[in-house]
């Protein structure tokens, strides 16, 4: 079934490398693997199971982080902060953002949640209002958000949950595309967070879990324990020298 999804996408991008005379992909396949060095992110912590399974050559490297430039200074107006309640982030992504039926619906549940709720919006942030408990900008300063929250909503895109893994954030994920759904059973996995259909869960699910994660201290610890390997980790270190050996003899790479 996922390569029939696929076929078309794929049968486009060969057409796209024939005409500038690159070698095709193989069947199914979206991009090229690269002889030379291919990097991916993610912890390592969430990845050793699954390396077990289906073994990576020696061309690849992981990386257990990747963070953007951003503002440690960043507060919140003090006008939306309160001693006696959590902060929550939540992010569906610009894809997700954008299904306004899908955020209206998120939006109102979490209306009846007794904590704060940070928003980001995306483009369509005029076309549903949201609560008193909740702020919001259109584009939020998502690595200024992190630090300062106590967990999050996502829908689970690698950059989101890498970095909410980075600040030690339990995580309540709700998958709609893509690698959302593996980074989700992965965070099940790992006993960090639950994962929800986002379509489909209902207000008591969503209330329930978010008070059962930020009460449960062995949850708190297993994530801050994955930040702190995160933090510890040479991956950068270890990409770079690969990097650099390479280019001392450089080589045109073959592709799988």
């Amino acid at each position: 079934l996922v390569n029939q999804a696929r076929e078309s996408l794929w049968e486009e991008i060969n057409q796209v490398l024939k005409q500038r005379n690159l070698p095709p992909l193989r069947k199914f396949r979206l991009k090229h693997i690269s002889t030379n060095l291919n990097i991916y992110v993610h912890p390592k912590c969430l990845m050793e199971k699954y390396l077990k399974l289906c073994p990576l050559g020696d061309e690849w490297l992981g990386l257990d982080y990747s963070l953007r430039e951003y503002d440690k200074n960043f507060e919140l107006s003090t006008s939306f902060k309160s001693s006696n309640r959590k902060l929550i982030y939540l992010s569906m992504g610009s894809l997700g953002s954008s299904i306004v039926e899908l955020m209206s619906r998120l939006v109102k549940i979490l209306s009846k949640c007794k904590h704060k709720v940070i928003v980001s919006r995306g483009t369509l942030n005029n076309m549903y209002e949201l609560a008193d408990n909740m702020w919001e900008q259109k584009f939020l300063p998502q690595l200024s958000i992190l630090p300062i929250v106590d967990m999050v909503i996502t829908h689970g895109c690698n950059q989101t949950l890498v970095e909410s893994l980075y600040f030690g954030k339990p995580l309540i994920v709700l998958p709609f595309f893509g690698d959302q759904f593996d980074n989700a059973q992965r965070v099940v996995e790992a006993k960090i967070g639950v994962k929800f259909n986002p379509f489909t869960v209902d207000e008591k699910e969503l209330l329930d879990s978010i008070e059962y994660m930020l009460s449960d201290a062995e949850i708190v610890k297993r994530v801050k324990c994955i930040s702190n390997e995160m933090r510890k980790s040479k991956s950068m270190d270890y990409v770079v020298q690969k990097i650099e050996k390479i280019a001392e003899n450089p080589k045109i790479p073959t592709v799988k």
